[in-house]
């Protein structure tokens, strides 16, 4: 560190593009992509795919959790979604996330696969507002002000698992 002409320079530290919180965690949307990539090579062992992803956090409960929602391309076992689900949870190393997990002032992450089309559901919405289809980004987290899109993730789950990571 040190100064410029006598003004002290300053350092940042929290990150840029902070999508994910509940404590002391602070996850961003590189870190969620790293986590879901992991989850994806579970399932390309299966010959299973990653078709899109989004999240949320969920404060309705206590202690509040992450939400993971993947649309998977293929049938995949029971099995290997809760393995899918522990190794998203475990994929997060921001040092407030794993010390939280630890002591439960985060709860379980919680896995929901959703219907195949989910996502696509997400671009009519955006285009029904009038966003141009070549600028569309699937929102990785989904704040509480999106209700529109919470609501079209939250009404087609199709399974649902909680992490036993922790």
């Amino acid at each position: 560190m040190g100064s410029h002409n006598s003004t002290p320079e300053l350092k940042f530290v929290c990150r840029r593009n902070l999508i994910l919180s509940i404590n002391i965690d602070k996850n961003t949307e590189k870190d969620l992509q790293l986590s879901v990539e992991e989850a994806g090579k579970l399932l390309a062992e299966e010959k299973l795919e990653v078709v899109d992803f989004s999240s949320l956090v969920d404060v309705s409960t206590d202690p509040g959790h992450y939400v993971i929602f993947l649309e998977i391309g293929g049938e995949a076992s029971e099995e290997v979604l809760q393995e899918c689900c522990n190794c998203l949870d475990l994929s997060f190393v921001d040092a407030g996330y794993v010390s939280s997990r630890k002591v439960k002032a985060i709860g379980p992450l919680e896995l929901r696969v959703v219907w195949r089309g989910t996502f696509l559901k997400i671009l009519e919405h955006y285009l029904g507002l009038g966003t141009v289809v070549s600028q569309f980004k699937t929102p990785r987290c989904v704040g509480p002000m999106n209700s529109k899109v919470q609501q079209i993730l939250c009404n087609n789950v199709a399974k649902t698992f909680f992490s036993t990571g922790f």
